[in-house]
């Protein structure tokens, strides 16, 4: 039996199996405080953690941009070491979502339509994403941190997956003295949300792309979906032996059992942020409309957003069932979620649903609350919660129907969410179990 807190370091790529702790490197674009939700850095939070207390040295590659606080995940941090690049982009885009989002939202719609525009045309001219303008920056400080701190394990975690990038050129600059991890909470080439549209700027994505993974020792991804379509991406890559599905989970121990609000209104909870862009994939136009059709059907509703809500169409204040709070710390939250009768998954778009199966999927099951999934029938999280009977699906692309059926939604008993096993087995260790496994053999 190892020493507690010591990695037998069995190398992906075969080089050591010398008693020493791993040395890892994260990479990634955002992290806290320069994030705008725990959605977009829980994962990559918890998972240095995991590797902090199981004995590795953990350093955190990322940048800087507009300070959102530490969204709960503070205490997290103690021991990381982390490194923050100058990101003026980064914190330009930010700053002015953060402007817009402490206007009231009706009066939003004018600055956020502009910056949508803006946002689209520069995003369509570089390739993969934005962050590319940082990837040469990334790489010189990852070489000065793996030669001055020994790193022996670099992991990159995205989007941004021009990120991605950046592992990849290290790994050929270091080649066997270190061990590349790609890490996709989403995917890349494989999601109509990430892929170039264009025949040519979707060529040279999909060959950044297989330059990375290429390189890869091994690569973890949040849904079985998302490895299914590299494979078909990249069928002569040889990805089966480098595949690990490593989903998020929630962190911690199930909360208590507790009945939810004595309300006569039937409180549903959406915790992250949402908008009204007809293009995009968190779109609440067509759940308002369905709420509101259930309630002239004589269903009470009450819809609460606790996050932003960022509109530039539609005028909140025409629809008076809905509810707009601020984001609440990581560390409140699921007192506030017990109180609902059910939680919102929200996704709108047909063509990106396929693997979706976000961060907050985890925490309503951590919370013992019913799931309502609002989104296309294929969603990763909807076959989830069909299968193990924790909540309801709702059709987004049948308002129609979802009205009919949140017509008769009531209150009820998830019997799958009183399972103490089955619940466990959602929690966030038990994934990161595997990676570690993977990089120091069993614990």
């Amino acid at each position: 039996m190892r020493p507690p807190g010591w990695c037998c370091c069995m190398r992906l790529n075969g080089l050591s199996d010398l008693p020493v702790p791993r040395k890892v490197l994260i990479i990634c674009q955002y992290f806290v405080p320069y994030a705008a939700s725990v959605g977009v850095v829980a994962r990559v939070v918890h998972l240095a953690r995991y590797l902090k207390d199981q004995g590795c040295e953990v350093n955190v590659l990322t940048s800087d941009g507009a300070d959102f606080g530490d969204l709960g995940l503070g205490e997290l941090l103690t021991g990381l070491n982390v490194t923050y690049l100058r990101d003026p982009l980064k914190t330009s885009i930010q700053n002015s979502l953060m402007r817009i989002g402490h206007r009231p939202a009706a009066s939003a719609s004018v600055w956020l339509s502009r910056l949508r525009v803006v946002k689209r045309v520069v995003s369509s001219l570089v390739i993969p994403d934005l962050g590319l303008f940082m990837v040469r920056k990334y790489y010189r400080a990852a070489t000065v941190l793996i030669e001055s701190r020994g790193i022996d394990t670099v992991m990159v975690s995205t989007p941004s997956h021009s990120m991605q990038v950046v592992g990849g050129l290290l790994k050929r600059k270091f080649d066997d003295r270190v061990d590349l991890v790609a890490d996709y909470r989403d995917s890349w080439n494989g999601s109509a949300i990430f892929s170039p549209k264009g025949a040519l700027t979707s060529m040279i994505s999909r060959r950044l792309e297989r330059f990375s993974l290429k390189r890869a020792d091994l690569i973890t991804f949040a849904s079985q979906p998302m490895f299914a379509k590299m494979n078909r991406l990249f069928p002569d890559l040889p990805l089966e032996g480098k595949g690990l599905l490593m989903m998020n989970g929630f962190a911690g121990e199930p909360c208590p059992l507790r009945g939810a609000s004595n309300s006569a209104e039937l409180r549903i909870g959406y915790f992250g942020m949402a908008n009204d862009d007809e293009n995009g994939y968190r779109n609440v136009e067509p759940l308002l409309r369905a709420i509101a059709g259930a309630i002239k059907m004589g269903v009470a509703i009450r819809l609460c957003f606790y996050g932003p809500l960022r509109l530039s169409r539609l005028d909140i204040r025409d629809f008076n069932f809905v509810e707009v709070n601020d984001s609440v710390a990581h560390d409140e939250v699921f007192n506030i979620m017990q109180g609902m009768h059910y939680l919102l998954i929200l996704h709108t778009d047909p063509a990106s649903s396929d693997e979706v199966i976000t961060g907050k999927f985890f925490d309503y099951i951590k919370a013992r609350r019913p799931i309502l999934c609002f989104s296309p029938e294929n969603t990763e999280a909807a076959r989830l919660v069909k299968r193990w009977q924790l909540g309801e699906w709702l059709d987004s692309q049948s308002p129609e129907c979802a009205s009919q059926a949140l017509s008769i939604l009531r209150p009820r008993d998830y019997p799958a969410l009183r399972d103490d096993e089955l619940i466990s087995s959602f929690a966030r260790n038990g994934q990161y179990r595997k990676l570690y496994e993977r990089l120091c053999g069993p614990a």
